[in-house]
């Protein structure tokens, strides 16, 4: 029989254990979507935003900027024009 104590100390090491791995997947999502702006490796979308454009995906704006996609006026679902920003401000934000 599992005394309290051994069951306290066996359900802390569970939280730490549980915390740790959310941590470690968090950074890898991080790093995943990082990856894709950085690669734009078939993007499905253009930002044109000043003199420049960036191509990204549709799936990182929608986690990362989801208002982006929501004020989208052009007829051209791939075709995102963002006034009021220019290209570096853009990529730093993304």
């Amino acid at each position: 029989m599992i005394n309290t104590e051994a069951a306290r100390d066996f359900q802390a090491k569970e939280r730490k254990y549980k915390e740790q791995l959310r941590r470690c997947l968090s950074s890898a999502l991080s790093a995943d979507l990082n990856r894709l702006l950085q690669e734009e490796l078939e993007a499905d979308v253009s930002l044109y935003a000043g003199s420049g454009s960036v191509r990204a995906h549709r799936a990182v704006l929608l986690a990362r900027a989801p208002h982006i996609l929501h004020g989208q006026t052009h007829k051209d679902p791939i075709v995102i024009h963002l006034p009021g920003y220019d290209l570096p401000t853009l990529k730093d934000f993304l």
